[in-house]
């Protein structure tokens, strides 16, 4: 919740080693709050992080972060995000604004990054 737009809580369920199955609450200002399950998997030597969709309003969603460090302080962030909502109308609707989802996410996260790292 710290730096993902319109999520509003994160409930971790179970986490072994690496893996963990989460639970997020996002809220949309004009429709009902929604719950994503999912499972995380992630590797802080391989720098990456990826998502497998479980349950929520989605058909399915997959996603991959991998970081590629660049010098001593400059790290690329490499995301990928594949997804399919279950109703055709929040699909459509989400094809409309991806643009607008995706900057937001991409300035959230940079404004947490210069949060922690600053």
């Amino acid at each position: 919740p710290e730096f993902l737009p319109w999520c509003s809580n994160i409930i971790i369920n179970s986490q072994k080693k690496n893996k963990i199955l989460a639970e997020m609450l996002v809220n949309y200002k004009l429709f009902p709050p929604q719950k994503f399950t999912s499972h995380v998997v992630f590797n802080s030597k391989k720098l990456f992080i990826s998502t497998e969709y479980i349950d929520g309003p989605l058909k399915d969603l997959k996603t991959n972060w991998n970081f590629e460090i660049i010098s001593t302080n400059k790290t690329k962030v490499i995301f990928d995000i594949n997804f399919e909502f279950k109703k055709l109308l929040h699909q459509k609707l989400a094809e409309i604004f991806f643009n607008l989802i995706e900057t937001k996410m991409i300035d959230s996260f940079k404004k947490r990054a210069d949060e922690i790292l600053d």
